[in-house]
């Protein structure tokens, strides 16, 4: 699930990590003021971490400007579609590595097929939060997406009824056509005759 603005992506995976455990992360990137928020729970514990711009652009300067493969568009396709997803022929594997017991290391990797390996795109050190405070953000935005797809719906749904009853107009009219058409093609034939 993806959310943007002008140049803020936010997005909600599920993500199962190299030791199989699962996690549910939001993130936020933040192009325009170059940072990256995370939201990350297993649902025992909750984590949060920002990527500041100094960290940002050390990780963006690995990518040179000249290559369309940038950090943001690596951690974008990462971040939107969860790990081991092949997402424009890369695949993304994540690492949530616990440091001690309020911090844990968030990794996300490119895996490089031809050579076997993974490239780290980036990390971040995610300090531990109360699980409410996560899950309600969480929720919060879960819910926010909701009710733009809903709002969305329903414009789609007039939008459907509105060019049903145009049809419906157009085929009555073509009806009508059709039956003057002949009508008349019966007078002329009469007439003829």
């Amino acid at each position: 699930m993806a959310y943007m603005t002008n140049d803020e992506f936010i997005y909600f995976i599920k993500i199962t990590d190299d030791s199989n455990e699962k996690y549910y992360m939001k993130s936020t990137i933040d192009e325009q003021n170059h940072t990256i928020l995370i939201h990350l729970t297993n649902f025992k514990s909750s984590w949060v971490g920002v990527l500041d711009q100094e960290h940002v652009r050390i990780l963006a300067k690995k990518f040179p400007s000249e290559s369309n493969d940038s950090f943001y568009s690596h951690t974008q396709r990462a971040f939107s579609k969860g790990n081991n997803t092949n997402v424009d022929g890369k695949t993304y594997v994540f690492t949530c590595k616990k440091l001690d017991k309020n911090r844990l290391e968030f990794i996300w990797k490119q895996k490089i097929e031809a050579l076997s390996s993974l490239k780290i795109i980036g990390s971040i050190e995610l300090q531990e939060r109360p699980n409410d405070e996560v899950l309600s953000k969480i929720m919060d935005y879960t819910i926010n997406e909701m009710e733009i797809l809903r709002s969305a719906d329903e414009q789609k749904r007039t939008e459907i009824q509105r060019i049903d009853g145009q049809l419906h107009k157009a085929l009555e009219t073509v009806k009508r056509t059709v039956d003057i058409k002949e009508q008349i093609e019966t007078d002329l034939y009469r007439k003829v005759s």
